[in-house]
């Protein structure tokens, strides 16, 4: 069965057309020279990594002045506390009154209260709740 299987094979290939044999083609007439190449990779990876260190740079630059602005407003916050206490306890009443003791004041011993009229008269109320007219204050 072998003999006539070959024998077969062997008139299948001299009936089929001739595949011409493969050959190596030279490769040094079409071939680009690779310096060129090379030299615009490495200029290319440099020019990134330049970029690159200057961008790390000016976002470190930037860290550090924000640190100081945080810095600053921390001061001026604690600043702005410290003097808003200050001015409540000059506010306070206790605190008024002796800055009014220290400037020579006196308290009032019959206090006096202008109230106005729909006309726009003036009258004025004592302590004792006697009203007085005034004739045209």
């Amino acid at each position: 069965m072998s003999a006539e299987r070959a024998v077969a094979t062997e008139r299948a290939r001299s009936s089929a057309p001739r595949r011409p044999t493969l050959r190596s083609v030279p490769t040094g007439a079409n071939r680009m020279p690779r310096a060129p190449f090379v030299v615009l990779v490495l200029l290319v990876l440099g020019v990134g990594l330049i970029g690159l260190l200057l961008l790390n740079t000016a976002l470190q630059q930037g860290s550090f002045e924000l640190e100081e602005l945080q810095a600053e407003t921390a001061e001026l916050r604690d600043r702005q506390t410290t003097l808003a206490e200050r001015v409540a306890e000059r506010s306070a009443p206790d605190a008024l009154a002796e800055q009014a003791r220290r400037l020579g004041m006196v308290p009032a011993d019959d206090p006096v209260f202008l109230e106005l009229g729909a006309a726009g008269s003036a009258g004025s109320t004592g302590a004792s709740g006697a009203e007085a007219s005034g004739g045209g204050n």
